[in-house]
This record gives structure tokens, sequence and C-alpha cells, in this order.
């Protein structure tokens, strides 16, 4: 296949960056999404690169925006649905347009996303979604809730999607990383505004326990942008994309979790049936 177009979210920090480099240097055509025109300027300085800036919870935006990179380049190859953000807090702590705004990001811009560009890989007959997730998509924890629980939807909407497109050619990929030494616990990490100390007793400070994280995570996000890039240029072998041996363990926990509910279970569900 020749030169590739990838439209890519969040190019200008962490594994988007990364994916955006390794691309480029391949001698692809990389289209990005950035929040302001210092980082437009910076990425916009590379070859074959173009960014448009948008705030990706604003969804209004992309219809003319797919439209925009389809007249000026004539195909979107791969989406990778990478930007995100993850708020953090006690669920009991969180205010509603806190709970909007994280949504509106990690899954309303996914599925608006997928929904304009589905057109023209169908017409194509063939093309890549890659669906950045998290560990977290599989199992939530104390204080990550509600980020979890846009992860959970999108790979919910992710398993759909996969069924749906690929009797058009069209191929899904979910990505699951663990713990990735980028900035997402540095100047990327939100916190909720409101505090109950209660929390914090009993559970601890989740602001400095997860300030604790940054810059000592075990992921290598230059092995997960090459796996991401080898799994896309190889046919897309597998739908699920589990990257740091973190989300391995996660799976690995969840699957016992779910054997150990069975086994508890089964002859209780059974017998609601008629």
């Amino acid at each position: 296949m020749g030169q590739k177009v990838w439209l890519i979210t969040g190019v200008s920090k962490g594994l988007g960056k990364e994916l955006s480099k390794q691309i480029l240097d391949a001698g692809d055509i990389v289209i990005g999404t950035v929040r302001n025109e210092e980082d437009q300027q910076t990425f916009d300085k590379n070859v074959n690169a173009k960014s448009f800036i948008i705030d990706l919870a604003k969804t209004d935006h992309i219809d003319s925006l797919i439209k925009e990179v389809i007249e000026q380049y004539g195909q979107i190859d791969v989406l990778v649905n990478n930007a995100g953000f993850g708020v953090f807090g006690m669920i009991e702590e969180f205010e509603e347009q806190e709970i909007i705004r994280q949504f509106n990001v990690n899954f309303m811009s996914v599925w608006k996303l997928c929904q304009a560009v589905i057109p023209y890989m169908r017409n194509k007959g063939q093309g890549v979604i890659v669906q950045l997730s998290s560990r977290v998509g599989i199992t939530a924890g104390i204080g990550n809730g509600i980020y979890a629980a846009s992860k959970f939807a999108l790979e919910g909407m992710s398993e759909s999607l996969e069924q749906e497109v690929k009797q058009f050619g069209i191929k899904v990929l979910l990505v699951e990383p663990g713990a990735l030494r980028t900035d997402f616990f540095g100047e990327s990490v939100h916190y909720v505004r409101n505090k109950f100390p209660l929390y914090a007793e009993k559970l601890g400070n989740i602001r400095i326990n997860t300030k604790k994280i940054n810059g000592n995570q075990p992921g290598n996000p230059v092995a997960a942008a090459q796996a991401i890039i080898r799994a896309v240029n190889n046919d897309v072998p597998t739908f699920r994309l589990p990257l740091t041996a973190g989300t391995i363990e996660t799976m690995k926990a969840k699957i016992a979790d779910l054997q150990n509910c069975i086994a508890l279970t089964e002859e209780i569900a059974v017998s609601v049936d008629y």
C-alpha cells in the first residue's frame, strides 16, 4: 500500500506525539488535532504534517474538520482516536459539568469522529479505526470511576462498532494501555473541584498518590507507539491490543473475578429462566 493518511487526535503531547513522530518518520501523512496555535506551529513544521485547532468537547466542529481533510488529501486511511484526559476524584465529589466534559472528550467526540469518517472508509472499502482505551476500561479503581466510566463506554461502543463495520472492509483496533511514561499524571491530570476529607482519611489523598506516579510509569510510549503502528500495518490481527504488563495483570484479575462470580451464582442465574 502507498502513502497512508492518518488522522490522529491530540498530537501535541504524550502517546499521540510519539505516534505522529514515528508515522512521519516512516513517510506517511499525519493530520493531527491540537488545542492552540503554538502547538499547531510546532507540529506543522514537520514534513507531511498538518494540524487543525479544535476543542473536541464541541462535537459540532467535527463534520467540517473531516470534510476539509478529505478535500485536501482525498482519503483517511487510519483514524486514531487518541485525545483524552482523566478527571480523578471520588464519585460523590463530582459535579455534573465535570462528568459531562469528561464524557464529551473521551466518548462523544470519539463517536462523532467515527460517524464522520466511516462513510469515506466504506466508500473506499478499507480503513482502520484505532480507539485508545485504558487499563481502567477493563477494571475501575478508587478515585478513577468517572474516567473509567468514559473508557467502559468507549469499550462497549468499540465492541459493537467492530462487528458493524468489518463487512465494509473497516478494521477496529481497541488499544488498552497501562501506565505509560507520558505527562498524563503531570500537566494533563485533572482533579475534581470538591474535596471531601473523610475519603482522604479512609483511602488516602488521591491528588498526592497520583502525582507520585508521574515520571515513574513502567510503560514505554515509544514501544507502545511501535506496537500500534505494527498492528495497523499488519491488517489488525487482533481486536484488542493490551499494552504493558499491568494491563495483562488487570485482565487476568478480571477473568479470575468473573470465574469466581460464575462459580458462586451460576445456579441462581440459570434458575430465573423459564
